[in-house]
């Protein structure tokens, strides 16, 4: 047996004692629990259930209204949510202990660098998926970099109020590969959580994707749009400077600047939302930030260590803006911008 085979081997063994020792684990869970694979029957429309439903339909076929409702799953309460949050947290260090993350489980050499070839061949088919769908953003090196904590709204902000049109450029999101991912069943299946929530142990398999399909759009001079947290400086500068070096004319930088507490509460609530859809059978759950990821980005100074790094590297930007969106229900404000007389409905070009 080959060293490749043996560790494929005993990867393979890990997988199958962390899946089984979650498996037992999961199924001494009550029927009511948020994270028993009960849950999702128990929590059913209560008034019927499915016999009494058919007997309803011997005197009065159900609408189909009656039918999505009855099948509809119920939102978690307040303290299921909590303690559906604890169990994500133990069941991802449990998969982690395991060796479960995707750049150990599918790469072939120590360094975690080397792809196996059909993991490799999938990395390349998301890439065309995700550039075939941007065939009609111009070639005109053209580039922003949107920064800011989890929950700022950096979408919202570029689409509505910094007056950029989307459809002009190649959106670079780790959650939106993550969730392409998710899609073709390349997140690991951990008993318990939605692929979303999984979704923490293909997080530098996600960033390399990232990366091969902004290398992509670079060779081609595509316009795009960095969507990330700006929680390095390094990060920021090696995109900038790989902008520079791919001859791109122009780079600009926007914040989208909020406190860690609203960061904190959106996350949380964006979460709840998506993972009371995914028990609904819609999509594939949402991410669960911790809040002390989030806090640990705290700065005496800057409120934030995001902000903070953005403030220091602005001046590699062409043109930079920073934005407020602290107040829920109260459009984002733009606070400060490099160029005079800039208001937020205006274009950045």
């Amino acid at each position: 047996m080959s060293v490749a085979d043996a560790r494929a081997e005993l990867t393979e063994l890990r997988s199958e004692r962390a899946a089984a020792s979650l498996d037992r684990r999961l199924g001494q869970l009550p029927d009511g629990h948020p994270s028993s694979p009960r849950y999702a029957d128990a929590v059913r429309h209560p008034e019927r259930t499915r016999v009494e439903h058919r007997e309803a339909d011997r005197v009065r076929p159900l609408t189909d209204a009656e039918h999505r409702e009855a099948d509809r799953v119920r939102p978690l309460t307040d303290a299921e949510h909590a303690g559906h949050v604890a169990d994500v947290r133990r069941r991802l260090a449990d998969a982690r202990a395991a060796g479960l993350e995707t750049d150990a489980t599918h790469t072939i050499d120590a360094g975690r660098e080397v792809w196996t070839d059909e993991r490799d061949a999938a990395h390349q088919e998301i890439v065309d998926t995700l550039y075939a769908q941007s065939a009609q953003v111009p070639c005109e090196g053209k580039a922003i970099l949107a920064g800011g904590l989890p929950g700022a709204g950096k979408t919202t902000v570029l689409r509505e109020h910094a007056g950029i049109d989307l459809s002009q450029y190649l959106m670079i999101n780790p959650d939106d590969i993550k969730e392409e991912m998710a899609r073709r069943g390349l997140i690991p299946d951990i008993p318990g959580l939605s692929p979303m929530e999984a979704s923490d142990l293909v997080h530098e398999e996600s960033s390399l994707i990232a990366k091969r399909l902004a290398n992509r759009a670079e060779n081609d001079h595509k316009n795009v749009i960095w969507d990330i947290t700006m929680s390095r400086t390094s990060s920021i500068s090696d995109r900038v400077s790989s902008l520079r070096s791919a001859a791109f004319t122009r780079i600009d930088g926007i914040f989208v600047d909020v406190p860690l507490e609203a960061s904190v509460a959106r996350a949380d609530a964006r979460h709840r939302t998506d993972h009371d859809r995914y028990q609904d059978g819609q999509g594939f759950g949402g991410r669960c930030i911790p809040e002390g990821t989030i806090r640990s980005n705290a700065d005496s100074d800057w409120g934030s260590s995001n902000r903070k790094n953005f403030e220091e590297l602005k001046g590699q930007f062409d043109a930079w803006f920073r934005y407020d969106n602290s107040v829920d229900g109260r459009p984002p404000v733009l606070l400060d911008s490099s160029a005079p007389g800039h208001r937020e409905s205006k274009d950045l070009d």
